[in-house]
């Protein structure tokens, strides 16, 4: 079945009941019946923004500290086999929980998409330009997880970014862009331009099950 989307002034989590309708703000959700579907939409959804925003990067905390030393020795090993230049693996020296960034392909059909859905613990932020990755990494080690509209608030402090959360469920799989609503213009373009169907969140339900 082909992608739809739905548009919301605000930011709406889509595993959060309760969003905010914060008009500071816009949410874009691309919904399928199944999570390759919905990164398919993303992928070309997100192609044309990587002509105006040309960083893209992946935040992700463990959510609690390791039990021994051998763990954390064992995750830098792994981390470090993998890591581009400047990408970080650190620990928060308050909560002693360790995050990372790490630089993703600016072609979005050339990321893995399995491992994008731990939404969280991890976000994909987009930006115009080339990030400081020890300012972001600052910016969000304090973040145990993403649970609320205010740790999103955060992680889009800085104004030309753009975030991108990721679900897959049994039964369907959705991506959500979620960023300042100044971007919206360039986003309804892009959404014209694919020729997808907009639905409203009391659509959901029978979409799913049509």
């Amino acid at each position: 079945m082909k992608s739809v989307f739905i548009r919301e002034i605000g930011i709406h989590p889509w595993d959060q009941p309760h969003g905010c309708n914060d008009e500071n703000y816009i949410t874009i959700t691309l919904l399928n019946q199944n999570y390759e579907g919905a990164w398919k939409t993303w992928c070309e959804f997100s192609s044309p923004l990587t002509k105006k925003f040309n960083t893209l990067v992946h935040w992700h905390t463990r959510l609690t500290p390791y039990l021994n030393k051998t763990q954390e020795y064992v995750s830098k090993k792994e981390f470090s086999k993998k890591a581009k230049a400047g990408d970080i693996f650190r620990k928060n020296e308050l909560t002693g929980i360790y995050s990372k960034i790490v630089q993703l392909n600016t072609d979005p059909f050339c990321i893995d998409h399995m491992c994008m859905t731990d939404y969280r613990t991890s976000i994909t932020i987009m930006q115009k330009n080339s990030v400081n990755l020890e300012n972001l990494w600052q910016q969000l080690c304090n973040l145990t997880d993403i649970s609320n509209t205010d740790d999103l608030k955060l992680i889009l402090s800085e104004k030309s970014s753009i975030s991108f959360r990721f679900y897959d469920t049994e039964t369907y799989g959705a991506a959500q862009a979620i960023c300042h609503s100044e971007h919206l213009p360039l986003l309804n373009k892009i959404i014209t331009e694919m020729k997808i169907e907009e639905i409203s969140q009391n659509d959901v339900y029978a979409h799913l099950h049509s």
